[in-house]
């Protein structure tokens, strides 16, 4: 074996795409899978393959991953996998899970499998809709219940491919997995290539990538770690890392080769199967020999160069994105950060925001919410107040609503922050505020107070830009909108006549004004607005 660490382009990644036949028909394959038992090598040309790398370049330093179509397909595969180990690869398996049995499992623990990445893209009927298997679902937890219990695996992943119609079930996946005790979940947006090319529809656009790296950010501490696939750059520089936490780079030919199942010498599995980018077959060619002394376009820093990328300030971080997506017959770039990311999202006038296009926004970003609603009895009310799930869970904590807390005892008041429109006030925020008097059944602020409340406001429009994105939408610059306050214990659940005075008060200083009362202790709430401080609809939303 010659001297393989200082080689230039060493070997890290080797795919051996065992079959292109599927038991699956995902709306996003990149393959497609329409291929025959036919086409596929023999279990001898992939010894042979792995003869010839391990005499050339070892063994320790290359890990053999099993993908297809689905790899379980073959009856065979572990006459591979178990060569692979005798020859001491390292190897893991990339399947949908669903042909995963006790005698597979056996099979999987006798040949040393170490890693197995199993697809779940969604919850039961999402998952299954999308892959057109009735019952997968189903078979792949069980799978990885099994694959847990036998506790012979190094690491058990599962992938996630985001689309528009999976990606608000992100959390509710999660929460399963973690139940599952996998050890990671890797996520990645679907890419149009393959069949996804077809389904349009399934593309994801900017506000739903920030859905994803905000998900990512809250859960980079958690105990299941959420990683992310090798996709795209997402606009990293030498100074720091992408949304993702990581740099891009596409290694696909310098680092990362395959045998796909025709025996074609290839880069990752993912990219288009173009001629030019076929490096050898290895039913004619030696694999090492092709590996060293082929792949020049891969290797060419240039490789993904388009038009559009000649004055790209990000082209030294970006490189034309990556292989897999790039399209080579218009030399363009099918995904490109500058495009995606670079346009500002503009606010939306007022005047067109209604309440079903709030609601609908609402349930893009947290998925199906809960709702109390507290509406007047005697009449229909001018004005709706909708909160958040995010404003809903502060107001119930500053308040311990529900509780007899020992502040809570004596009277609290919190300002609410968020946008007004035509008949409709959308509390995003809400702030405790600063009372420099408070009893049971009384409480006193003055100007300095509301000051406060004044500053807090403009330090969340400086940073609504930085935050997480489900606090983001098109609304524009949020402002101070009124304030909620206790009556605890056994004080009158009614607006006083200083309550009203004050109401009226704020309504000359900031023009409609909210004004909500409640008693955390007996769970009662109420919203009054407007001059003649009427009732309001009131709408609590939570997760």
């Amino acid at each position: 074996m010659e001297n393989y660490s200082t080689c230039k382009y060493p070997l890290h990644t080797l795919f051996f795409e065992v079959t292109s036949r599927c038991n699956a028909l995902c709306d996003h394959c990149g393959s497609r899978c329409n291929a025959s038992k036919k086409d596929e090598l023999s279990p001898e040309t992939f010894k042979k393959v792995l003869d010839d790398v391990a005499k050339n370049f070892g063994t320790k330093t290359i890990m053999l991953n099993i993908t297809g179509g689905e790899p379980l397909m073959r009856k065979d595969l572990f006459e591979i996998t178990g060569y692979a180990d005798s020859l001491g690869f390292k190897w893991g398996l990339v399947t949908n899970g669903m042909l995963i049995t006790d005698d597979v499992i056996r099979k999987m623990k006798e040949t040393h499998m170490s890693t197995i990445t199993i697809s779940l893209d969604g919850m039961k009927k999402t998952h299954e809709e999308f892959r057109h298997v009735p019952g997968s679902f189903d078979k792949i937890i069980s799978a990885i219940e099994k694959l847990k219990k036998s506790n012979f695996i190094e690491h058990i992943q599962v992938t996630f491919i985001a689309t528009k119609n999976n990606i608000y079930e992100l959390p509710e996946v999660y929460r399963l997995l973690s139940m599952l005790e996998i050890d990671s979940l890797r996520i990645s947006g679907v890419d149009p290539i393959g069949r996804a090319k077809d389904n349009e529809d399934l593309m994801l656009n900017q506000e739903d990538y920030f859905f994803l790296f905000d998900f990512m950010k809250k859960h980079s501490t958690s105990p299941l770690p959420v990683v992310w696939s090798c996709t795209h750059y997402f606009g990293n520089t030498e100074s720091s890392l992408d949304p993702t936490g990581k740099k891009f780079a596409c290694y696909t030919g310098i680092h990362i080769a395959s045998v796909l199942s025709n025996g074609d010498i290839f880069g990752c599995p993912n990219i288009p199967r173009r001629k030019e980018l076929i490096q050898g077959n290895v039913l004619k060619d030696d694999f090492c020999q092709v590996w060293k002394n082929n792949f020049e376009f891969y290797r060419n820093p240039n490789r993904t160069r388009a038009k559009q990328c000649e004055d790209c300030e990000y082209w030294d971080y970006c490189k034309g994105d990556s292989f897999h997506t790039f399209d080579f017959e218009t030399n363009i770039p099918q995904f490109c950060y500058k495009e995606i990311f670079s346009r500002k999202i503009y606010p939306v006038n007022s005047e067109d925001v209604t309440y079903d296009s709030i609601i609908a926004s609402l349930v893009q970003k947290n998925g199906t919410m809960k709702h109390l609603t507290i509406r007047p009895s005697k009449f229909e009310p001018q004005k709706t107040v909708i909160f958040t799930p995010q404003a809903t869970k502060d107001l119930i904590n500053i308040f311990h609503y529900g509780e007899y807390h020992p502040s809570n005892l004596y009277e609290q008041q919190a300002a609410l922050i968020g946008n007004n429109f035509n008949g409709i006030s959308l509390v995003k925020y809400v702030i405790p505020a600063i009372l420099y008097n408070r009893a049971g059944n009384m409480a006193t602020m003055d100007d300095f107070c509301l000051s406060q409340i004044m500053d807090e406001v403009s330090i969340i429009n400086e940073n609504i830009s930085k935050s997480d994105h489900i606090y983001q939408d098109s609304y524009g610059d949020v402002s101070f909108l009124g304030f909620a306050h206790s009556h605890p214990g056994n004080t009158d659940f009614r607006f006083s006549i200083n309550d009203t005075k004050n109401h009226k008060d704020f309504v000359k200083r900031f023009g409609d004004f909210l004004s909500i009362i409640l008693n955390p202790q007996k769970e009662k709430i109420v919203c009054f607005s407007g001059t003649d401080c009427v009732q309001s609809k009131l709408i609590l939303l939570s997760k």
